[in-house]
């Protein structure tokens, strides 16, 4: 019986230790959330990036047509290229993609 009131505390011991290191690895502070966390960061920190190059690239078309320093030059190629027409001097080349030749 004596030996038993001894092994008493260090069960309860093991009992919180058990407990608190599932909680440290499972719960929502725990170690699996974490990884899970820096997983979601990543890919947004990725759509970030994807985002930002598409703004950059919008800004700069928009800087080319606005009127204070319109690129002449673009707003013809884009206006053929929406329109679908060509100068009548000019020759079309059609070219095949690489992977019919």
């Amino acid at each position: 019986m004596d030996a038993i009131k001894r092994l008493i505390p260090s069960f309860f011991l093991a009992l919180a230790i058990a407990y608190f290191g599932y909680h440290a690895l499972t719960g929502e502070q725990g170690v699996l959330n974490w990884l899970v966390v820096e997983a979601e960061i990543r890919e947004a920190e990725t759509e970030l990036a994807v985002a930002t190059a598409q703004r950059e690239g919008l800004e700069e078309t928009a800087a080319r047509l606005r009127s204070d320093s319109l690129d002449l030059d673009y707003l013809e190629e884009r206006a053929r290229d929406v329109l679908n027409v060509a100068h009548p001097r000019e020759f079309i080349v059609e070219i095949e993609p690489d992977e019919q030749r």
